[in-house]
């Protein structure tokens, strides 16, 4: 067999265009623009977007990406919001005989996306605004509190999960704090109390087990009075959700600027 002439290739994001072989320039002109459209469409909102390719001309032209590296901010995905990211990917392929044909580019099978995002109280404030978020988040409210020594109707503080919630979002060492104001009742309720100022404050540790588990760690719940009397702390029960087999994640730190996410997630493509 004789050896591969190809040249390696790094097609880099917004003009890869220049001097090389005439693969190489039908690569850089065609290839960024269809990923950079491609991506534009997965997501809701993403900017500073920038990207490099990394391969030979043989491969890359018959539709397989060795590994594909990428960073961009302020990115938004089904309402769900990332201050920063920065990602590799490997063993990605792709149509790319259509996509010279001028047809989108698709995925043809699964790969695995390595990286860190970086999420700030910011963004979770905007994340817990979308529905997949804030159903998400009464889903959770709704297990820890089956373990509280007190019935706490929930849709005082959270609603029915629809409408966009006021929610107080702090941050520290490991620990998240959530904390919403009771919700005025409507005009017709019969006493209203809309000067109400008592809240519900929910305090909770993360971390990450067997790299697919988000644990909420010695979580603790409490209401806040009106009155201005010191709360009494509720503990409730350690809970932990699967965030599926598809994700490993290998680090998670919270500090009082934001969270940080290392680790990998196969990417499954939409049939």
């Amino acid at each position: 067999m004789t050896p591969d002439p190809a040249s390696d290739l790094d097609v880099s994001g917004p003009d890869a265009s220049g001097p090389g072989p005439r693969g190489s320039r039908l690569i850089s002109r065609l290839l960024p623009p269809a990923i950079r459209l491609w991506l534009h469409t997965q997501f809701d909102h993403i900017e500073g977007l920038e990207f490099a390719i990394n391969g030979k001309d043989r491969q890359i032209l018959g539709g397989y990406l060795p590994g594909v590296n990428l960073a961009a901010h302020q990115v938004v995905y089904r309402g769900l919001h990332v201050s920063q990211a920065q990602v590799s990917a490997a063993d990605i392929r792709v149509n790319l005989p259509q996509v010279l044909r001028g047809k989108p580019l698709r995925l043809l099978q699964p790969f695995p996306v390595a990286g860190r995002v970086t999420i700030l109280a910011d963004d979770l404030r905007a994340s817990l605004r979308s529905p997949l978020l804030g159903q998400g988040l009464r889903d959770v409210l709704t297990q820890l509190l089956a373990s509280a020594e007190e019935v706490i109707p929930l849709d005082q503080w959270i609603g029915d999960g629809e409408a966009p919630t006021t929610v107080d979002i702090e941050l520290d060492a490991d620990r998240l704090t959530l904390r919403w104001p009771r919700i005025s009742p409507s005009p017709e309720a019969s006493e209203p109390e809309a000067s109400d100022p008592e809240s519900l404050e929910l305090t909770t540790g993360l971390a990450i087990k067997e790299g697919r588990w988000l644990c909420l760690c010695q979580p603790v719940i409490r209401r806040l009075p009106a009155t201005g009397e010191p709360p009494l702390p509720m503990p409730l029960a350690d809970t932990a959700f699967d965030l599926g087999p598809e994700v490993d994640i290998r680090q998670l730190s919270v500090t009082s600027q934001g969270i940080d996410l290392d680790g990998m997630v196969r990417v499954i493509p939409a049939d």
